[in-house]
């Protein structure tokens, strides 16, 4: 069964095309544009690129602990984005999708998905209020707790890069296994211990910006204290 969408108005339709096994029925599903953006926000198929695998909801649900995008409740009305740098909802959905999705073509708002996207965080209740955003000094936050850093890593890591030490479940084979892989990477022999640690940090802080490449966005402060960080590099063994 082949299914595809179509736009009418405020609504969109998918409409599936039975096989010959089906005795050639069609049947048809109305959705209205909210119900199909809150689908597509859950969809890594808002990026048409090959190696992409995240979806909206992997930055900005507003129910996960330690989300680095945030809520998005009230987005619509907010006059900027991306800590004042973007003034436009459009751009700062593409730079989403580029930065982090790996799009490369940007949308021009007209696309269905767009319109889709667009009506779906228009209907979340909200005061346009953009969550507070800030790096602050990054400097070694010094030692923690493993048993707290197990928690952290639980909520802010392995949605992404799986299991500690064997990334099962992870959601790209691109994410590196933590923190074997990204160790390995930074040899003792090339590296003094306080270099690796920094690694592990500026990556946290960060993410795929400043030249770190990959497509991991930062958390802020405000998401990952300097506290629950020292406690999240004592869990995973770091020099």
């Amino acid at each position: 069964m082949k299914t595809r969408l179509v736009a009418a108005g405020g609504l969109f339709f998918a409409i599936a095309a039975a096989g010959a096994a089906c005795s050639g029925e069609t049947t048809t599903e109305t959705r209205t544009a909210v119900e199909h953006g809150e689908v597509l926000f859950g969809l890594s198929q808002l990026s048409p690129a090959p190696g992409n695998k995240l979806a909206c909801i992997d930055c900005h649900d507003a129910d996960a602990t330690h989300q680095t995008g945030g809520s998005l409740a009230g987005a619509t009305s907010r006059p900027s984005y991306w800590g004042g740098s973007e003034l436009t909802l459009l751009g700062a959905v593409n730079h989403c999708r580029y930065y982090f999705m790996l799009a490369d073509t940007p949308w021009t708002g007209e696309e269905v998905e767009a319109r889709a996207i667009y009506a779906y965080l228009e209907s979340l209740p909200g005061d346009g209020a953009a969550a507070p955003f800030s790096i602050g000094s990054v400097v070694d936050p010094g030692p923690g707790d493993a048993g707290r850093g197990k928690a952290v890593y639980e909520t802010a890591c392995a949605s992404c890069h799986g299991a500690k030490g064997t990334g099962e479940d992870a959601i790209t084979p691109t994410a590196p296994v933590l923190p074997d892989e990204t160790l390995a990477a930074h040899p003792p022999a090339s590296y003094t211990d306080a270099e690796r640690r920094l690694v592990f940090i500026q990556k946290t802080r960060h993410g795929t910006f400043l030249g770190y490449g990959g497509q991991m966005p930062p958390f802020s402060l405000e998401v990952l204290s300097d506290a629950e960080l020292a406690d999240l590099l004592t869990y995973m063994g770091v020099p």
